[in-house]
């Protein structure tokens, strides 16, 4: 799993900065949709005249999904209520961007706000090419609460100390859960790398050193078995996990690139090329006391791996010195009296 989450206030703020041209043939394609006197192109799913009204410097709290056409690419809608961008005209670029449409919600309300394909393909080259150039970007959001950056401030706090009182509870928990998980699994229990490796099938190939380039599939889950997150789409469809837009493919990292979580690198460290296992990793070498997305803290993880491929980083060649030629001429030497 790479070391990045982006929250959705900054995949907004990039995909709609030059958002600057009106739709074509609005009542074809944006049917429903109604136009402010900022030119926001929005259509509301549900309204709450009771609702706050979003203000200058507002922290929204909610949740929010993209689709470049009719697939979703984002979906924020799986995911519990969050702070997802602050609401702020120091951000806005041009009249009628997704900031001004933001001013036109209030607390409880559901937003869908639309975009011309040429407008984000400026602002995100290397769009996917399902998404046509005769269709639009949605961005839909549900605004469920806002609040002051002090009032974060606070919460941040509070929830420091929470996730330290959980983070020790759950530590306490780890090394019997991890041994259980492994005698019940058929698991060797001698560390290797810092983490426990079972191969189900031995690789003939090269195996992985530092700079290499390799490319692997992998299932990460839960000691339970819960699927959080994989590169293989059969298996996220079969765990309801499945993303709509994304390119289901093996994971490119390079060796001791620290690009990976430390327990994962190291997991694959131990295999050949065309080699299968299940590498068990302590949180320690996973993500720690903090917790990430869906994974609590003090969360030992599971891969199933498959080390797809090996690219061998080319050695570096020595740089030949040759001998001078005698007849070159000798730099003259400076005398002093």
């Amino acid at each position: 799993m790479k070391k990045t989450f982006l929250f959705f206030g900054a995949i907004f703020a990039f995909a709609l900065c030059n958002a600057q041209h009106e739709p074509q043939n609005t009542k074809k394609t944006l049917e429903g949709f109604i136009k402010s006197s900022n030119d926001v192109w929005y259509k509301f799913e549900k309204h709450n005249e009771n609702g706050k009204q979003v203000k200058e410097g507002d922290i929204i709290i909610g949740q929010a999904s993209i689709s470049l056409g009719d697939s979703i690419t984002m979906d924020g809608f799986m995911y519990p209520s969050q702070p997802i961008f602050k609401a702020t005209m120091q951000q806005n670029v041009f009249k009628g961007d997704l900031m001004e449409g933001l001013f036109l919600m209030k607390t409880g309300e559901i937003c869908t706000f639309a975009f011309p394909h040429d407008s984000i393909a400026k602002a995100m080259p290397g769009l996917p090419p399902f998404f046509k150039e005769n269709e639009y970007a949605y961005f839909k959001v549900k605004i469920d609460s806002t609040a002051t950056e002090e009032d974060m401030r606070i919460a941040d706090s509070l929830h420091s100390v929470e996730e330290a009182k959980l983070a020790d509870s759950l530590e306490k928990l780890e090394d019997a859960a991890i041994e259980k998980y492994l005698t019940d699994n058929g698991f060797d229990k001698t560390k290797i790398n810092g983490v426990y490796i079972k191969h189900i099938k031995e690789g003939s190939g090269e195996k992985p050193v530092e700079n290499d380039n390799v490319k692997v599939h992998y299932a990460g889950r839960f000691l339970d078995g819960r699927l959080f997150d994989t590169s293989i789409d059969s298996v996220a469809k079969a765990a309801n996990k499945y993303q709509q837009g994304r390119n289901y493919e093996p994971l490119q990292f390079g060796i001791g690139r620290h690009q990976m979580i430390e327990g994962f690198e190291n997991g694959v460290k131990t295999m050949r090329e065309g080699g299968k296992a299940i590498v068990v990793i302590p949180s320690a070498l996973a993500y720690g006391r903090i917790q990430r997305g869906e994974i609590p803290p003090c969360s030992p993880l599971t891969f199933e791996l498959e080390l797809v491929k090996v690219e061998k980083t080319p050695a570096t060649t020595p740089i030949k010195v040759e001998p001078a030629n005698k007849n070159t001429p000798k730099t003259a030497k400076t005398t002093s009296k």
